[in-house]
């Protein structure tokens, strides 16, 4: 469904990323995982079109996507659930979850979509009028989550879901990425807890410096014994 072709991406001087070469097949949970600075989220921001490439390519279902605008991009159907879930804080959670859909012309299913998405999360329905800003962070992040499933992706690409909330509240953004995924949306997770990503996914890769290390299935990297030592503690 997706695939990366040895891209790389410049930052001044400095190679963000390094001819990496990934594909995620479509109905996987796939995961990238790797120290700050690895160059996991410049990679997810490579493939809607935030970042442009210095090299390489990015295909979706065969069809070119490195140098398409992001709304182009979102229109083949991959979504973002950016790093630290970036809500519009004056918005309301109603408006936030109408951004998603800015793109969809059909806007009756959207109205729908919007009853679909508050049934699966009834803190969002409760707060409907209220300004996103002022959420909590594990609420912010449903709605992050729930705003990036309202363009109706195909592929949906979570950056960091757990960061910095509380133990109970990850393990239910863990819980709904899953259902997300069984509903048979493709997701590619960056997440810097490796052994919950690894529990979770078909397949992962392991970036350090910006280039791709090691790759193999779930139980392939929690068994290798470096990953263990240098992302599994022990």
């Amino acid at each position: 469904m997706l695939k990366l072709d040895r891209i790389s991406v410049r930052y001044g001087a400095t190679l963000g990323v390094d001819r990496i070469s990934l594909e995620v097949r479509e109905g996987e949970l796939v995961t990238l995982i790797g120290a700050n600075g690895a160059g996991k989220s410049t990679t997810l921001r490579a493939i809607n079109g935030l970042e442009p490439l210095a090299g390489g390519s990015i295909h979706f279902d065969g069809h070119l996507i490195s140098g398409a605008t992001p709304a182009a991009i979102i229109d083949r159907g991959i979504s973002h659930c950016p790093e630290g879930r970036r809500v519009f804080p004056q918005l309301t959670v109603r408006e936030n979850l109408e951004m998603g859909a800015y793109r969809r012309l059909d806007r009756q299913r959207v109205a729908s979509d919007m009853e679909r998405m508050f049934d699966r999360f009834p803190r969002l329905r409760e707060r409907a009028g209220q300004v996103a800003g002022t959420l909590s962070g594990g609420e912010q992040q449903m709605l992050a989550i729930a705003r990036a499933l309202m363009s109706r992706p195909r592929l949906v690409m979570f950056d960091e879901p757990s960061l910095g909330l509380a133990p109970n509240i990850v393990e239910q953004i863990f819980g709904l990425v899953l259902e997300i995924r069984a509903e048979g949306t493709t997701v590619l997770m960056v997440e810097q807890n490796a052994y919950a990503a690894l529990e979770m996914c078909d397949r992962g890769y392991l970036l350090e410096n910006g280039r791709i290390v090691d790759q193999g299935s779930a139980a392939q990297m929690l068994a290798n014994p470096e990953i263990r030592r240098a992302y599994l503690g022990g």
